[in-house]
């Protein structure tokens, strides 16, 4: 693992998401009381080359993964990640500990993860480790290792919800096609085959949708912001200007029951941006 002054992060950034690491850090951080304050790659000054360069997943998401280690002082008051990373790894244990362990191999027991927290550097080759270095040897791996081909149950989708539920601030992130009761009709948006493995689904996943709230209505220059809206005739611009304002949730719903060819209301461009991580 590289050491402190080494490690942090950089995808879908401040500049890929749009939004201010530092907001992100701070408006979202209220919503698990129990979770201790953390550093995001995003937020973390002292870079890692291997994860901020290329189409690497910590290059890719990190406005919403924490920093492996991760130390930083505002207003006299200084945040490292050792806190987060052992209230993470109690949620681990519960899980790998359970008769319906479905974890993915890399995140599947005690042989790949016996700790919590490590600062050292540890050999490529060791088993088992801390779930932050295990967290952080991910974070080096390309964008296609999280991206399924086959059917939900593969070890592909099993890492990107291990990922996001131990690693980041999002908790799962599950899409419409690993969600058993999501009812969408024939020749919709939320039916078709490629689009449900990569359009978030609006049951469950309620900390990505209250945080991708915020992304929506927040900074203009945020890249999931509303202001890249674009298509006059879309209903992303339009409810985005409605008194009371919808939840992009609930757009994204409407979104997915439309047509598949439709354009006008829901282009699938705009779909793309908003409704997916």
């Amino acid at each position: 693992m590289a050491s402190p002054a080494a490690v942090g992060g950089s995808l879908l950034g401040a500049g890929a998401i749009g939004v201010g690491s530092a907001y992100l850090a701070g408006a979202f951080g209220g919503l698990d009381p129990s979770e201790p304050n953390r550093v995001l790659l995003s937020d973390y000054s002292q870079s890692s080359s291997a994860y901020t360069e290329g189409d690497k997943i910590g290059k890719a998401y990190k406005n919403y993964l924490v920093a492996p280690i991760g130390s930083k002082t505002t207003g006299g008051v200084t945040t490292n990640n050792e806190a987060w990373w052992k209230w993470s790894y109690k949620r681990w244990q519960a899980d790998s500990g359970s008769r319906n362990n479905v974890l993915s191999t890399e995140f599947e027991n005690d042989k790949k993860i016996n700790s919590a927290f490590s600062s050292t550097i540890p050999s490529p080759t060791v088993s088992p480790k801390a779930l932050n270095q295990v967290c952080e040897d991910i974070y080096k791996q390309d964008k296609s290792s999280l991206i399924p081909v086959g059917n939900a149950t593969e070890n592909k989708t099993k890492l990107k919800n291990d990922l996001f539920k131990y690693c980041s601030i999002l908790g799962e992130v599950k899409t419409i096609s690993e969600v058993e009761d999501a009812d969408y009709g024939e020749n919709t948006k939320g039916k078709d085959a490629t689009n449900s493995k990569k359009f978030v689904a609006v049951k469950g996943n309620d900390k990505f949708w209250e945080i991708r709230n915020k992304e929506f209505y927040g900074d203009d220059s945020g890249e999931k912001s509303k202001s890249k809206s674009t298509v006059g005739t879309s209903k992303f611009k339009a409810k985005s200007v409605e008194t009371p304002r919808p939840k992009i949730r609930d757009i994204c719903e409407e979104a997915y029951r439309s047509g598949k060819d439709e354009s006008t209301d829901y282009p699938s461009a705009e779909v793309n941006i908003f409704c997916v991580l």
